[in-house]
């Protein structure tokens, strides 16, 4: 694999760290946001973009596989871009339509395209006296929407709703075996991807009333990776016109010889 070539993979790979942190960012103020967390791999094959499927080629130091492959360059390419579910700060709110879950566990929520999961628990009641999210989304309990008819609410640490002393219903935390394999949709939704990675009752979440997750993005840590992922893609763009110009210059050369 040519130099050029490594050093464009390795440009693509900085666009997409830079792509990330960008929207990490942008994010940070977003109740239960998980910020977006790139994987990369290292390519070790003389086939651009083919990895490496022996033993040899996966275990085996550099210095080996350049006589065992032919291979003079390596490359990174992305593999995914993975889900920090790591917790984010909880705040209080004191509206005691505001739910934050501790430990693991999605909020369930209804939408036009189905089902959705979310831990950002900023809610409030629509005009029919359901609990919905900001943009105006049924939550769902066990048994369906939960609408409040009375004035005292209150939600247990097990997501049981209480209306004036009375139980109307839990709320419908699940999580997930794979969490992993769920899929961003913004507004801090997910959706499982597969019809085996499906929701079960979440056994160890623990509801906090009057509270909300705030977004895991750590600000300063985005912001150092936003710089470094410029300054050294500016690198790249150098050392990529330094190797054009050499071209250039032996190409000349050839033609004198």
């Amino acid at each position: 694999m040519s130099g050029i070539q490594s050093l464009i993979s390795a440009g693509r790979a900085y666009e997409k760290t830079l792509e990330s942190s960008s929207n990490n960012l942008t994010n940070a103020s977003t109740t239960g946001y998980k910020g977006d967390q790139p994987v990369f791999r290292e390519v070790l094959s003389k086939a651009t973009r083919v990895a490496p499927e022996s033993d040899e080629e996966l275990f085996q130091p550099h210095e080996y596989l350049d006589l065992y492959v032919g291979m003079d360059k390596s490359s990174v390419v992305i593999e995914s871009v993975g889900k920090n579910f790591s917790e984010g700060p909880i705040r209080a709110t004191d509206n005691p339509f505001d739910l934050a879950i501790e430990k693991e566990g999605f909020f369930t929520i209804s939408t036009p395209q189905g089902d959705r999961y979310t831990r950002g628990g900023q809610f409030s009641l629509n005009h029919n006296g359901e609990i919905v999210t900001k943009d105006g989304f049924q939550v769902l309990g066990r048994q369906g929407p939960i609408k409040i008819e009375g004035t005292d609410v209150k939600v247990d640490a097990n997501g049981g709703v209480h209306v004036d002393g009375q139980f109307v219903d839990s709320l419908n935390v699940v999580e997930f075996r794979n969490p992993h394999n769920l899929q961003k949709l913004g507004k801090s939704m997910f959706a499982p991807m597969g019809s085996d990675n499906v929701p079960i009752p979440a056994k160890e979440a623990v509801i906090k009333q009057g509270m909300i997750e705030e977004s895991n993005v750590s600000t300063v840590k985005e912001m150092v990776n936003m710089i470094n992922g410029n300054r050294v893609y500016e690198q790249i763009q150098k050392a990529m016109t330094s190797m054009d110009r050499l071209d250039e210059k032996a190409i000349s050369i050839s033609r004198l010889t």
